[in-house]
């Protein structure tokens, strides 16, 4: 239930605020107040597209809030907590931010969100109908989401969806199949080539870089074992070797220390420097066996890199790419070798998801087809009631063939409206004018009270072209929408503005030079001189107010005593 709206600089509303209750709640003004405007702003709030025409003139930017009270339990609650988000203690705050360059931010409880989260959170707080919603009410899809709505079809016809989506990516799948079988030998011929090519290769992880580290050995083979026999001769060869100099220095140690124990005691470090040496001189030498001078290995290496250097140029950088591959190759050639296997086990999916579809679409035709004639009695009802004393209503459903189920089924509705008597039923677009249409939603909306599920509804423009008795009807209507959940209505009717259970006036002046709009809400003898303004114009009279006093149920004031 939407508590509380506060705008700033929006449009010609520099700041205002706005409280509002459960039940029936008006919205009161002259015209051009700026009632429509705060509308507007619960579409912004609730993730309408941004325009920055709206930023008042003298700003640089516009903000929105809207604070909701939303039961825990509820979808709105169900869809914040799939975004990460929390209620803070049964409340929810929604702001929008406009700037004039453009960069605009949504928020939700001050964290920052996206506006399609807004708009999700939005279709579960609170819905709005207005001259859009009126012009919506003329495409054959929405007509055809309001018969479902009233037949509780809603979760059949995501069924509908979720198995058309499904046949949908089967069927891609198995054309795909199909048109393998077209080019499969040449594909087929293609791989066994590959595999052939990449088996033949006998390829193993790291072994380029082998080859490469063997390759620079052979090219520098003379100067390394060169340079590793020199090595050998410091290390241990020579007679004058780092070796046998090591080990003439502890033997003078050992020998001074029978004079002094303390000088034999760096004759175990030269042994461990010695040992050190011998690890040293044994890598030497497995280095020097490591330098190969077969004769050819050279130019073998050179062919062997030579091949991979073209292997990689067909099908990898990288030997590890390349084994991959291998494996891509010789998975597809065993998908190809089974290919009617395959198929055949696609067409059988494709049949069972066919025939699934078509019986959960015709279970839905059903459903539809029956809540139509029930659908059409009670809105007749309702807009004889509404003053169309004539009107006759009725949902023609066509029905496709079973072949051409949809996402939405095999069904096309379409809403039909006679309004005088000896007219044939036509498509309400045709036949139906402003104040008809106004009229015709207020119907349908009675009618779907029960099934709406969103706790908050607005109404702008509902009362267009009535009047009289037809007038306290709606206000009626309105007012049994309003049971269990929160109606807001924009009216300049009285007798719809006398019923409400929360009354705010919306009013416009100039202060200071700037166009000022106010929000108030209006209790007893303020809400007395709105409703007799609503029913006299400009010039309230006694008589006036004892109207609207008439219109709220009140008594007559007492007369002063003389």
């Amino acid at each position: 239930m939407l508590r509380e709206i506060r705008i700033r600089n929006f449009a010609v509303i520099d700041s205002v605020s706005a409280s509002f209750s459960p039940g029936l709640n008006v919205l009161t003004g002259e015209t051009g107040a700026g009632k429509s405007m705060l509308i507007d702003a619960i579409l912004l709030v609730r993730g309408a597209r941004a325009q920055t025409d709206v930023i008042r003139g003298d700003s640089e930017t516009a903000t929105v809030e809207a604070l909701f009270e939303v039961e825990p339990g509820s979808s709105a609650a169900a869809v914040l907590h799939d975004a990460g988000l929390a209620l803070d203690e049964g409340q929810l705050v929604l702001r929008r931010e406009l700037a004039r360059s453009g960069r605009h931010r949504a928020f939700v409880n001050d964290s920052p969100v996206t506006v399609g989260l807004l708009e999700r959170l939005g279709d579960h707080l609170v819905e709005v109908h207005g001259q859009h919603e009126h012009q919506r009410l003329l495409e054959p899809a929405r007509q055809l989401e309001l018969l479902d709505r009233f037949a509780d079809a809603e979760e059949l016809l995501d069924r509908v969806a979720d198995l058309f989506a499904k046949y949908r990516v089967a069927r891609a799948e198995a054309e795909r199949t199909r048109a393998t079988e077209r080019d499969r030998v040449q594909r087929e011929d293609l791989l066994r080539f590959q595999l052939s090519e990449l088996d033949g290769a006998r390829l193993r992880a790291g072994e380029e870089e082998e080859l490469r580290t063997e390759r620079r050995r052979l090219q520098y083979a003379e100067r390394l074992t060169t340079g590793l026999g020199e090595v050998g001769r410091l290390l241990h060869d020579d007679e004058d070797s780092a070796t046998s100099r090591l080990h003439r220095a502890a033997r003078l140690l050992r020998d001074l220390g029978r004079l002094d124990p303390a000088f034999a005691a760096p004759a175990d470090t030269l042994d461990g420097a010695g040992a050190l040496v011998e690890d040293a001189l044994a890598a030497v030498r497995a280095l020097g066996e490591s330098v190969s001078v077969a004769p050819g290995r050279l130019e073998a290496v050179d062919e062997r890199l030579d091949a991979i250097t073209r292997l990689k140029r067909k099908y990898g950088d990288s030997e590890e790419a390349m084994l991959a591959l291998r494996e891509q190759v010789a998975g597809e050639l065993e998908r190809l070798g089974r290919h009617d296997e395959v198929l055949a086990e696609q067409e059988r999916m494709l049949g069972e998801l066919r025939a699934e579809l078509r019986e959960t679409a015709v279970a839905l035709a059903d459903r539809r087809q029956a809540a139509a004639e029930r659908f059409a009695t009670r809105a007749e009802r309702e807009l004889r009631q509404l003053g169309m004393d004539r009107a006759r209503f009725k949902i023609a459903v066509e029905r496709a063939p079973s072949e051409e189920v949809g996402p939405h089924g095999l069904d096309r509705a379409e809403f039909r409206l006679s309004t005088n008597p000896g007219e044939d039923l036509r498509p309400l677009a045709r036949v139906a004018s402003g104040g008809e249409l106004s009229r015709t939603m207020l119907a349908l909306k009675a009618v779907l009270t029960r099934a709406d599920r969103v706790p908050t509804m607005v109404f702008d423009e509902v009362d267009s072209g009535i009047g009289g008795r037809v007038a306290a009807v709606v206000a009626q209507k309105l007012a049994t929408a309003s049971e269990g959940r929160q109606v807001l209505c924009v009216t300049h009717l009285a007798p719809i503005a006398a019923r409400a259970a929360h009354h705010v006036r919306v009013s416009k002046g100039v202060r200071g030079g700037r166009t000022r709009v106010s929000a108030d809400v209006l209790t007893g003898d303020a809400r007395v001189e709105e409703i007799a303004r609503m029913v006299a114009g400009e010039r309230v009279t006694g008589t006036a107010r004892g109207h609207a006093r008439e219109l709220l149920g009140w008594p007559a004031p007492r007369s002063r005593p003389v």
